[in-house]
């Protein structure tokens, strides 16, 4: 990484370690809590040192910590970069899934390749009915953390499918019976674009002809996943 004036630039941040804090003024920011422990515990930083801090806002800080407490640690603003949304009319809309290790790699893919927006439902073939929101919250941050992301993804819960319909917008359904091919080209650039994934046992037809102004489309001949046709569909249209 470079330096301009002995300071670190934000051109490149592929090598660098990243916190997480909603505590920003507008010149200090505090890490806390989890966030602290890993900073000052695992990476073990000191006052003096410089770290990175996103705000899960669209901006990632370039600070030098100025003190450490027992609880927390302050550290001043350098420089900021801010980013924009990569994909802000793109909406997954994934059923909550039995296996817990399978639904949170649906969720972390769909971070780590720039999605920011996810809503959860129960499916009528849904086994399971109950999410832990403060976990699936701390699952994100972990991944914008990781994989370099500034824009914490904005999760929402609906109780059931057709819940989607007060959402303006094109509503793309991914059925295996269907013979018609999904292709990025025929997303609808000017609206907003849901794609709806079915759980295991896959859609009823009530659920499906619960949505208006809907398409359906097939991802492939063979039956797919959940967890695999979320990351099909993403890396399809974030190319």
């Amino acid at each position: 990484m470079e330096k301009q004036n002995g300071y670190l630039t934000l051109e490149l941040l592929s090598d660098i370690e990243l916190f997480y804090s909603e505590k920003v003024s507008s010149n200090l920011i505090i890490l806390s809590d989890d966030e602290f422990h890993h900073c000052t515990r695992v990476f073990r930083k000191k006052n003096g040192e410089e770290i990175f801090v996103t705000d899960g806002k669209g901006r990632i800080y370039f600070c030098r910590i100025k003190t450490i407490s027992k609880k927390d640690l302050t550290a001043e603003i350098i420089s900021v970069k801010s980013f924009q949304e990569k994909f802000p009319d793109f909406i997954f809309c994934i059923p909550l899934l039995r296996n817990k290790e399978r639904f949170r790699f649906a969720i972390e893919k769909l971070i780590e390749l720039g999605i920011t927006k996810i809503i959860l439902y129960k499916a009528q073939r849904s086994v399971t009915d109950k999410i832990n929101t403060d976990k699936l919250n701390k699952v994100a941050i972990e991944t914008i953390k990781q994989s370099l992301q500034a824009i914490l993804p904005e999760i929402k819960f609906i109780t059931s499918l057709d819940k989607l319909n007060q959402y303006d917008g094109n509503k793309i359904i991914f059925d295996q019976k269907v013979n018609r091919k999904f292709e990025k080209q025929l997303i609808k650039n000017i609206e907003r674009n849901y794609f709806i994934f079915g759980p295991e046992g896959g859609l009823t037809e009530e659920e499906i002809n619960s949505i208006d102004d809907k398409e359906i489309y097939s991802l492939a001949e063979n039956r797919l996943r959940t967890e695999t046709a979320v990351l099909k569909v993403a890396s399809v249209i974030t190319v």
